[in-house]
């Protein structure tokens, strides 16, 4: 039989007689959308995804079960076929429920593939845990360590017992590669002849020297202190991250070509013009390192110091003698580490003033539960008033708090209790109650900064008005965790490079995402066949060896430990997270949309020895249906073959 001639987005084709569209249009190389499509099948199904126009016609088929016809005229991407399109998917995706990503991997600020890394981990493969932590997080033995965990607090493992201790698991993987004598360093593109200048060498400077020397530009990091590390070295005491730490993490920048210019101010030993003159690209990440003020009376007398300079002196080595009784005055995680260095110092009373309930100090609970254990004690609901000197020791005077109406940060903001007025002794005052951005650190006549001190940058790029200068961390966010400052370093890289390469600024989609809900709206029998198992908890130095020690107090997993806390995670992000055909579908014609159907009243997970079925991930494509229709028998194979074709992870493999 003669072939057929006819015309596909404006180009002459022929087909052999009964091939349908979507057939004679694959073999040209035109993609069509489908989803209920499957070539192995004789039959097809009715998604209408892969809907096409026969010009002249005002005609709409689906191009997987059209037949080609002499003279046809189809086109197969217009406006009114995406919008018919969208029609479909939406149909489509009001009645699909279930986890894209995993809660934690959504929750982490630096975006980690955590469902991968703790898989690696589990399956003893440490080498490829590293690789994919240090593919968003580039500090993971820093962050191992000081990181608040906000994954751990989304983790589907509470629907069932207590949260997989993530945060551990990535410092395992960072301390184990440590030890290695072929540590992984990323692979780093062609050296492209391009210079970068970064102020400040915190979370996020470090993090974008990373990301912009495995891309093969040449980095220098200005850095105002003597050693890098910016508030993760002289802002955290060693009993919490050892000097040692900071300096594996920065080994890999180093191997990488990493140059650094310690005791160099910006402004001062290296100004904007100078760098300008030696540097294709300026990425300012000063941090936040100046202490807020009490405001209260007598807080400048001998004796009162602020937890910024008091943690920077004892990491500095320099020598502190607290006395013998301290305050401390705020509820963050400066205010506790004070509080636990002036314990290691020698003071034999420490208390903590904090006008709000513990419940609701900012620090993280482990380190708030740890100063505690320590013999720190907590007057919760106290604020400072006054501060003076009587007979060469300080009188703090303190008044009670209750709640009172909702602030602007739907706290319920504290107010003074009348006649609750009390006074404490102390040697050592020391006052944390927040920190801000020296208006001076990031000052240039090229750079605008807003009333509160945060430079002013693009929201998405971090590219300042003046195109050769970035910004990003603390000095853009606020004060803010450090996992935070190192999204904000690898985004800045991002944008850098494009910069550098002459390429226009794109923001970094973010990929469309199906979800159960919040950590506890999971239907009830998700959690069907996963038994409770106790996290396993982190190996400590013993209260009583603490107290006059700056030993870390937290020990690491063995690898044993590790393995049976790996092994804890409900691996819930989706098994077809990488192929999936809904997903794709979303992505291209929803950039926007998330998915927010969280009820679940049809939800049910049945199993066999070989597949497991999730009907809320299911379309109703009928490709299984049709699959074990057509099939001769239903051998062990065909069930892997079923799973492979099934667009959206409905079916997936209990199989290892």
């Amino acid at each position: 039989m003669n072939p057929i001639s006819l015309t596909i987005n404006g180009q002459q084709v022929t087909a052999a007689p009964g091939f349908s569209i979507l057939e004679a249009a694959t073999a040209i190389g035109i993609e069509i959308p489908t989803l209920c499509f499957h070539d192995a099948l004789h039959e097809t199904g009715s998604c209408w995804m892969c809907i096409v126009e026969i010009k002249g016609k005002n005609r709409f088929v689906p191009a997987c079960h059209t037949l080609v016809s002499e003279g046809m005229v189809i086109e197969t991407d217009n406006e009114t076929l995406n919008s018919m399109r969208r029609q479909s998917l939406e149909r489509i995706i009001e009645d699909h429920s279930g986890d894209c990503m995993g809660p934690c991997e959504l929750s982490c600020p630096a975006g980690c593939d955590i469902p991968d890394f703790v898989a690696a981990i589990s399956n003893q493969n440490d080498r490829d845990a590293i690789k994919i932590i240090k593919d968003t997080i580039p500090l993971p033995g820093i962050l191992g360590r000081i990181c608040p965990a906000p994954c751990e607090d989304e983790c589907r493992r509470h629907g069932i017992d207590t949260p997989v201790s993530i945060c551990a698991l990535k410092r395992y993987a960072a301390d184990r590669d440590s030890l290695q004598p072929d540590r992984f360093i990323p692979e780093v593109s062609k050296k492209s002849g391009k210079k970068v200048a970064i102020i400040g060498s915190g979370p996020a400077g470090l993090s974008a020297a990373y990301f912009l020397l495995s891309q093969g530009h040449a980095v220098t990091l200005f850095e105002s202190s003597a050693k890098a590390g910016g508030m993760m070295r002289y802002g955290i005491p060693r009993f919490r991250l050892p000097d040692t730490v900071i300096e594996s993490d920065i080994a890999p920048l180093m191997n990488m070509g990493a140059q650094f210019r310690f005791n160099t101010t910006f402004g001062k030993e290296i100004t904007l013009d100078a760098l300008k003159k030696e540097y294709d690209a300026l990425f300012l990440a000063v941090g936040a390192q100046s202490a807020s003020t009490m405001n209260i009376p007598g807080e400048n007398e001998p004796g009162v110091i602020s937890g910024i300079e008091f943690l920077r002196k004892a990491a500095s080595g320099e020598e502190l003698h607290p006395g013998e009784r301290v305050i401390v005055t705020g509820g963050g995680d400066t205010a506790i580490d004070a509080a636990r260095t002036a314990i290691r110092l020698g003071a034999s009373t420490v208390t903590i003033l904090y006008r709000r309930s513990k419940l609701e100090m900012p620090a993280n609970p482990v380190e708030i539960e740890e100063a505690l254990a320590e013999g720190i004690a907590l007057i919760e609901r106290a604020s400072p008033t006054a501060i003076r000197t009587i007979n060469g020791a300080l009188e703090i005077s303190a008044v009670k708090m209750q709640p009172g109406d909702p602030d602007n940060t739907r706290r319920r903001k504290p107010v003074p209790v009348d006649g609750s007025e009390f006074t404490i002794t102390a040697d050592t005052i020391i006052s944390a109650i927040g920190q801000y951005i020296d208006p001076a650190a990031g000052t240039t006549s090229e750079i605008g900064s807003k009333e509160s001190g945060e430079l002013q940058v693009h929201p998405e790029t971090l590219q300042s008005a003046t195109p050769w200068i970035f910004a990003g961390g603390d000095c853009v966010t606020g004060t803010t965790i450090a996992i935070r400052a190192v999204e904000q370093g690898k985004r800045a890289a991002h944008s850098i490079n494009l910069f550098l390469n002459g390429e226009s600024f794109t923001a970094q989609k973010t990929a469309f995402n199906s979800s159960y809900g919040a950590r506890d709206e999971a239907p009830h029998t998700f959690y069907q066949g996963k038994s409770p198992a106790k996290r396993i908890p982190m190996p400590e130095l013993p209260v009583e060896k603490r107290s006059k020690s700056f030993t870390e107090v937290a020990l690491g997993y063995t690898a044993d430990l590790a393995i049976h806390e790996a092994q804890r995670c409900l691996q819930c992000r989706c098994n077809a997270i990488t192929d999936c055909r809904l997903r794709e579908l979303a992505n291209r014609y929803f950039p926007l949309h998330t998915a927010e159907k969280h009820d679940h009243p049809g939800f049910y997970k049945a199993g066999t020895a070989d597949i497991t079925m999730e009907r809320e991930k299911c379309v109703d494509c009928g490709i299984c249906i049709r699959m074990l229709e057509q099939l001769e028998n239903g051998s062990a194979l065909d069930c892997v073959v079923m799973t492979e074709s099934c667009p959206t992870g409905a079916i997936s493999s209990t199989r290892k």
